[in-house]
């Protein structure tokens, strides 16, 4: 077997599983002299509960996860480039994300949710490869399916169209969306930095674990 089955195997156990078939899998990698490959195993992280359970989503239901993934598509399509009816798409999107959450737990929801939205965090999840839940992709992602109109080539896809002069209302209307843009990102921002301390804090507290555990796997006779 190599590292690559390896790895899928040991991303596929129970998480109560994961470390003592890691380090075996690493005792046997070095015991037959494939270092390289060892240090490769033994560098990987056990994965959280929920990058667990989403793992586990897609490796029994992968044709369920690909109907959800088609359907955020879709229903981008429909919100930012015009293509469908975007209330009839936001329905099946809702609809397949709610099966695989009564398949999977509550707790694959913000990883789907996230991939929905992101290509590359949706590439990561059919991976079933995950050690965290993914980040917040945020604003960017969603924006960068919105179609430019003609002649406007690197302008910011953000930038509001200004209303004729002397219509106050239009720009007092301006304004007011514009400073609830600011806030949402404002408040977007301070809820991912609040996210990425809380997994630094879940990782610390995982290496913890892991490191008895491998302490405890050396003590115990073979």
């Amino acid at each position: 077997m190599d590292a690559e089955e390896i790895i899928d195997s040991l991303y596929s156990l129970p998480l109560s599983k994961f470390t003592s078939a890691r380090n075996e899998a690493e005792r046997e990698l070095r015991n037959a002299g494939e270092m390289e490959q060892a240090a490769r195993v033994k560098s990987l992280r056990k994965p959280t509960a929920a990058a667990s359970a989403a793992n586990s989503l897609v490796r029994s239901h992968r044709a369920e996860v690909n109907a959800f993934l088609e359907a955020a598509a879709k229903l981008r399509d429909a919100q930012f480039a015009g293509k469908g009816d975007p209330a009839a798409a936001s329905r099946t999107e809702r609809e397949a994300l709610e099966a695989l959450v009564s398949l999977g737990g509550e707790a694959v929801r913000p990883t789907l949710q996230a991939a929905a939205v992101d290509d590359n965090t949706a590439r990561e999840l059919l991976e079933a490869r995950l050690v965290r839940e993914p980040e917040p992709a945020g604003f960017g992602t969603l924006l960068t399916h919105v179609p430019q109109p003609p002649g406007r080539g690197k302008a910011k896809q953000t930038e509001a169209k200004a209303p004729p002069p002397g219509d106050k209302a239009a720009q007092r209307r301006l304004q007011k969306a514009e400073l609830a843009l600011t806030a949402a990102v404002a408040e977007e921002q301070q809820a991912q930095r609040r996210w990425t301390q809380t997994q630094r804090d879940l990782e610390k507290a995982q290496a913890a674990v892991e490191k008895a555990q491998h302490d405890l796997d050396r003590l115990r006779p073979r």
